[in-house]
């Protein structure tokens, strides 16, 4: 079947309009013209703990009804500073639905890939349904994959931390 060439220019046109469109969407096209301070960013900090103890590694993200989100990863003490992306720190003012995962990635690092076996054939590697707990996972799902965690972020708030029960018991963020 061949299109007629001016059909053909039309499709590759629309193509190329909704690739550089997503990409000024997704901020992928970061020119000197990106005004970070008209977004009325929160600088975000706080800790999370689970039980009393410091959540260590934990992915924390606090997304928007929009489903944009800002993101942290804990530290050894279950701190964590909020990115707006890899560029700014921050979040933008709201209610927010908070997510905190010991197996969730910021997208940040690239994970390594899957090479096989030393003898060529490809490593065959199970993940879970989606009803299923995730392997490894020390948070409850009430705190992540179904998360009743939300808090109300204003330009004045600075710290929001997380004292995590074990058990999903519900919870308030403590904000200061």
């Amino acid at each position: 079947m061949t299109f007629p060439t001016t059909q053909f220019h039309s499709s590759v046109l629309a193509i190329a309009f909704a690739v550089c469109g997503l990409s000024g969407l997704t901020g992928c096209d970061r020119g000197p013209g990106v005004d970070y301070g008209s977004l009325g960013l929160v600088p975000i900090t706080g800790a999370v703990t689970l039980d009393g103890q410091p959540l260590t590694g934990a992915v924390v993200f606090f997304e928007a009804p929009d489903l944009t989100q800002s993101y942290a990863t804990t530290d050894e003490e279950g701190h964590y500073t909020l990115k707006f992306n890899s560029e700014v720190d921050g979040v933008k003012p709201g209610s927010k639905l908070v997510r905190i995962s010991t197996t969730a990635s910021t997208g940040e690092v690239e994970e390594e890939e899957d090479e096989g076996d030393e003898d060529g054939s490809a490593r065959r590697t199970t993940r879970p349904k989606k009803d299923q707990p995730n392997p490894g996972e020390r948070v409850p799902s009430q705190y992540n994959k179904k998360s009743t965690l939300t808090v109300e972020i204003t330009s004045t708030d600075k710290i929001v931390d997380f004292h995590l029960k074990s058990d999903g018991t519900s919870v308030a963020p403590q904000k200061s």
